[in-house]
């Protein structure tokens, strides 16, 4: 399966405190808060790996089982695509 990498929008603003972070779309005025495992997903949606492969590594970094840590990778890049915090080729989860 050719799976897109996601990659953060520009147009964000984005404030990382304490493992957790505050986007401010500047487009639509929104704020989105980010809790620190969505915000250590959203550090990797650079646009240069697959969502399969930034579960991989978390999942390896913390010492967890890879199909959880997958789709719950899955679940936080969904809802970052839903909300459209990403660009128009990152949005494939």
């Amino acid at each position: 399966m050719n799976e897109i990498a996601p990659r953060r929008r520009e147009a964000l603003a984005v404030v990382e405190l304490d493992g957790e972070a505050v986007v401010f779309d500047e487009v639509s005025y929104e704020l989105h808060h980010l809790n620190p495992s969505a915000a250590l997903v959203w550090s990797f949606c650079d646009g240069l790996a697959t969502v399969e492969q930034l579960a991989a590594d978390i999942a390896e970094a913390f010492d967890l089982p890879r199909e959880p840590a997958e789709a719950q990778v899955r679940g936080i890049v969904a809802t970052f695509a839903s909300a459209g915090l990403l660009g128009s080729d990152g949005g494939g989860a």
